[in-house]
């Protein structure tokens, strides 16, 4: 078939056209699937669109001390969608969130600060940093503190512990602890007892005075009432069976009191209260305190009396109120 020269040059230029055409769509095809920007061959671009970032919302903010520190809560309805970076600088824990802004309920945004929330903490700031970031900065008086992260219904939890030593501050060693230092203390001791009722201290008979048995140079022999008791004499030769040298005399054929002292037989040898008395019946326990015996010459202080020695009945002293038996008094 015969083509007219014009009608082929349309066709030419057609065809050129379409090819030119096509192969700028397969460059930019290729070069799309690449992330690049595509280009024409007269090198004019194709821009393509940008992912968009979400920002979320925070409405408020907490401080909640705890027993370790304190607690930072983020209220969000998305907490686990919050993006953190942090990072120290001195004593400052920073933490920047870059998709997130903080704003009220109403839209209007705010700073949260709270100076000194527990010990060891001075100050924690809660800001926006820029329209996309929120900075949370957590200052410590003496370290950089601690920080943990939660989540929870609520939003995010910063877990801020007590401030840690400064790497530069030395940690003072604990000094061994010393022995507490022993003191003597007087030690006070009560010592309770009873007397012994058989033992006799003091006498009247040698020297007429109440003085004690170690100091009278002569020898005296005294058996107290508690003898005379334990013993149940009720007459006066029963209760002087207890002194040696001492013995009841027959020679008065049993009619009154009479003692032979150291050989010598006297029927005056019994004295009263430290005086002399005659009596011709035999003397009773009942009123008798103590009987005091002075053996020796000594004797003759109380007048003509053998030298064998002398024997001292002390009668019972009155009592400062009477003395009753079933009600009655007793002489």
């Amino acid at each position: 078939m015969l083509i007219k020269p014009a009608l082929l040059h349309r066709l030419c230029l057609a065809a050129t056209v379409s090819v030119l055409i096509s192969n700028q769509t397969v460059w930019a095809e290729v070069n799309t699937s690449q992330n690049k920007t595509p280009q024409l061959s007269k090198g004019v671009p194709i821009l393509a669109q940008a992912p968009t970032t979400e920002i979320l919302e925070v409405t408020g903010v907490k401080a909640n001390p705890t027993e370790k520190g304190v607690e930072v809560i983020l209220q969000t309805t998305s907490g686990e969608k919050l993006q953190l970076v942090n990072r120290s600088q001195g004593n400052a824990y920073i933490a920047d969130i870059p998709n997130a802004q903080l704003r009220l309920p109403n839209g209007d945004t705010f700073t949260f600060t709270s100076p000194k929330p527990v010990e060891g903490i001075s100050e924690i700031i809660v800001s926006n940093l820029d329209a996309n970031t929120i900075r949370v900065t957590v200052t410590g008086e003496a370290g950089l503190p601690v920080v943990e992260l939660f989540d929870s219904d609520e939003g995010l939890i910063l877990g801020v512990l007590s401030a840690a030593p400064s790497q530069t501050q030395a940690t003072p060693t604990p000094e061994p602890e010393q022995p507490a230092a022993t003191t003597d203390q007087p030690i006070e001791l009560v010592v309770t007892g009873q007397q012994d009722s058989y033992r006799v201290t003091n006498a009247a008979t040698a020297t007429k005075t109440d003085t004690p048995l170690r100091d009278i140079p002569q020898s005296i022999q005294v058996i107290p009432r508690q003898v005379i008791e334990d013993q149940r004499a009720t007459q006066l030769n029963e209760a002087l069976r207890n002194v040696s040298g001492v013995q009841p005399s027959n020679s008065a054929g049993r009619t009154r009191d009479r003692f032979v002292i150291r050989g010598f037989d006297d029927f005056n040898s019994v004295i009263r209260d430290g005086f002399k008395e005659n009596t011709s019946v035999y003397r009773e326990t009942a009123n008798i305190e103590r009987i005091e015996v002075l053996k020796g010459p000594a004797s003759v202080l109380f007048g003509q009396l053998e030298p064998g020695g002398v024997i001292n009945v002390i009668t019972k002293q009155p009592q400062r109120e009477p003395f009753l038996i079933m009600g009655l008094p007793i002489s």
